[in-house]
């Protein structure tokens, strides 16, 4: 064993004992992290919960619409927002190191990063939309629903990833309460929009699903703006120096993209794994359709070619079939929803990952790499404890929990056993998702890029096809899949952090 191994080993104490100055300083910089995230959560669960609240022609087929949309976006964003790790990772390296202009020229440069490829990529993406979302749902609602409010999420995407230059060097340099302001003032705007554009209020006409996508790009372009406004405040510019253009460097422009672009590939696989996943659990949804029209005695399986033939032509469609393809996607729905009550955990997770990843860099800035191990495994204490309680309620209190988001039992039924069974595997979900954004403080992004590329590859979207469909286990077993996925990746990361080769890495 080598002599960085063994000083990289399993923490000592029980790990079940936590330590009261690095919780202190964790939760310090965490809790303004959590709120942030938690209510940036609440500005895409709020359109899933104000939708859910349209009559029945616009709540199911809309919630499921969003679901598809925000795989999307954070397809295309997500990418983009990776930036957040290169620029935070070198920040909090150069605040550790006292080098405080080498932290400010890192923004100016990210930002560069961000408003160049944000631009483009919020034009593209709002272009391409109509032609990506069929792909993913053939259901007629879904993509009339859906389409619009894509749109506008997309054009959100340029505020969206401006804003992670900001955010990752005030958390870099341990500011982390200007995020949560601006991630507040984004949910404020997004309630009073959501509510005049959804519904119509004030003069304005509803927009139902279409509103809650504009509501939310507006609501992301303040956020952007009130980040601006702290970046702009003396103190800081005075400090730190940026907003200069004799501050970009080549080097550094490669640096942060370096760093940065592995967390945007994980991303970008951790995304299209979810939509291949929504996209098998829209086969439960076609399936029961077909087996419905077949029982009914009017078709038989080798019609249905036929039967859709049919439907398309003014007059001969029969009625009934044209109803039972208007069936609402209530897995799809169910699915929807389960994913956004885990995203509670999954914010939170991240959350304490920022934190984590803010004092890892600062330590090794500092020349103190057994440190920064300390606070790794430490925040992975506090993560199991209140993951692990979350994951009991979700156990205990399922049905409680979807009436927040859906009043429609059908949705409920489809989605209890599989949001139970996610709640026992809620505290590796914290293991996992802290030790990466850990491993994403130290620089050893490739890493996270390649585990989360492997599980995403082997284990969950063929085993979702397998368990779900193949061998006929339905929602459960598309979702044993996830359960599956959150193990290993727990896993992978534990052994990683473990190692303790990261704390060679130079930047």
């Amino acid at each position: 064993m080598t002599a960085t191994q063994h000083e990289t080993g399993p923490p000592r104490r029980p790990f079940w004992e936590l330590d009261r100055e690095l919780t202190r300083r964790l939760l310090t910089l965490a809790y303004p992290v959590v709120l942030a995230m938690l209510t940036q959560t609440a500005i895409n669960l709020l359109d899933t919960i104000m939708v859910g609240r349209l009559p029945k022609q616009y709540s199911i087929a809309g919630q499921s619409a969003i679901g598809y949309s925000l795989i999307l976006l954070w397809g295309v964003g997500g990418f983009l927002s990776s930036f957040v790790v290169g620029t935070q990772a070198i920040t909090a390296r150069r605040f550790g190191e006292g080098d405080h202009e080498g932290a400010g020229r890192t923004m100016t440069n990210s930002l560069l990063l961000t408003v160049s490829s944000a631009l483009v990529a919020a034009w593209a993406a709002h272009a391409a939309i109509g032609h990506i979302f069929p792909f993913f749902n053939s259901n007629a609602d879904v993509l009339r629903l859906g389409i619009p409010y894509a749109q506008w999420r997309m054009l959100g995407v340029f505020p969206m990833v401006v804003t992670v230059s900001f955010k990752g060097f005030f958390d870099g340099i341990g500011f982390t309460k200007a995020h949560m302001y601006a991630a507040i003032l984004m949910n404020i705007c997004n309630v009073v929009l959501n509510y005049i554009l959804i519904f119509g209020a004030l003069g304005f006409e509803p927009m139902y699903v279409e509103g809650a996508g504009l509501a939310s790009a507006i609501s992301s372009l303040l956020g952007m703006l009130l980040m601006f406004g702290f970046a702009c405040a003396p103190e800081f510019r005075r400090k730190y120096k940026y907003f200069r253009l004799s501050a970009i460097r080549r080097r550094l422009l490669w640096e942060i993209t370096r760093i940065s672009i592995p967390s945007g590939l994980a991303t970008t696989f951790v995304m299209t794994g979810f939509a291949l996943f929504l996209k098998i659990v829209g086969i439960l949804d076609e399936r029961v359709v077909t087996e419905a029209i077949t029982q009914a005695g009017f078709w038989h399986g080798g019609d249905i070619p036929l039967q859709r033939a049919l439907e398309a032509q003014p007059l001969l469609g029969d009625l009934y079939l044209s109803a039972m393809h208007a069936r609402p996607p209530i897995f799809v729905a169910a699915t929807k929803v389960i994913i956004d009550i885990l995203s509670v955990t999954f914010m939170t997770c991240i959350a304490f990952g920022t934190a984590t990843a803010t004092l890892v860099g600062q330590s090794l800035g500092a020349r103190r790499p057994d440190l920064a191990e300390r606070y790794g495994w430490e925040s992975v204490r506090i993560g199991v404890y209140l993951m692990g309680f979350m994951g009991l309620i979700a156990i205990a209190f399922p049905d409680l929990l979807f009436a927040v988001f859906s009043k429609d039992m059908e949705v409920v039924d489809a989605g209890r056993a599989s949001l139970r069974l996610m709640g026992g595997c809620e505290a590796l979900v914290g293991v996992a998702m802290i030790l990466a954004q850990a491993l994403y403080g130290a620089g050893n992004s490739a890493y996270v890029m390649k585990v989360e590329l492997f599980l995403h590859v082997t284990c969950l979207v063929p085993l979702a096809y397998v368990l779900g469909v193949v061998l006929d286990l339905g929602l459960v077993g598309i979702w044993a899949s996830a359960f599956t996925y959150i193990c290993l990746m727990a896993s992978a990361m534990i052994w990683k952090f473990w190692r303790g080769d990261w704390k060679d890495i130079r930047l």
